[in-house]
């Protein structure tokens, strides 16, 4: 099975990372009271950090890293599509190059961090996209699976796929 790329405001990574995580994590108080009790109070979720390293591969692996670095440089908020486990709404926090450089072969580091913005609170029964905008974008923004789009959208032959202008069933 051939995994989608994991992809973040349009650009796609060749290689899928070879290392992911997500660190989630809440706040959490220890309230003292009188007589030897405690409370705890949960404040809620901190904003996700989701890390990774991987290589790029091949004799363009260089210019791979600089669509990296234009990518990170450019700025903003964009939705993070991870194969096999969905979106996430996030900022691209930082990109490292590690190691000694090898012929074809660079080593990197990356870092996003999560925004916790409103969704949609309804969802239509159809979208016209947004250039740019693909099935994983329209999965975040109206909280749709991302299988249930693929289900409902046979024409659409990637989840990846920039919609531009054309009309997505959500239901």
């Amino acid at each position: 099975m051939k995994l989608v790329p994991m992809r973040f405001k349009g650009v796609e990574w060749h290689h899928n990372p070879r290392e992911i995580s997500f660190e989630c994590e809440k706040t959490v108080n220890e309230l003292q009271a009188p007589f030897g009790k405690s409370y705890i109070q949960n404040t809620g979720r901190k904003n996700m950090l989701i890390k990774g390293e991987g290589e790029l591969y091949g004799a363009d692996c260089t210019e791979q890293f600089a669509r990296l670095l234009s990518l990170f440089q450019s700025g903003g908020s964009g939705v993070l599509a991870i194969p096999k486990l969905g979106t996430v709404y996030a900022v691209f926090e930082q990109l490292r190059l590690k190691g000694y450089p090898k012929p074809d072969v660079l080593t990197y580091s990356f870092v996003f961090r999560e925004v916790m913005e409103e969704r949609v609170e309804y969802a239509p029964d159809f979208v016209v996209a947004a250039q740019g905008e693909t099935l994983w974008d329209i999965s975040y923004r109206f909280g749709v699976e991302i299988d249930r789009l693929v289900k409902l959208n046979p024409g659409v032959r990637r989840p990846d796929e920039d919609l531009n202008g054309r009309e997505v069933a959500l239901c």
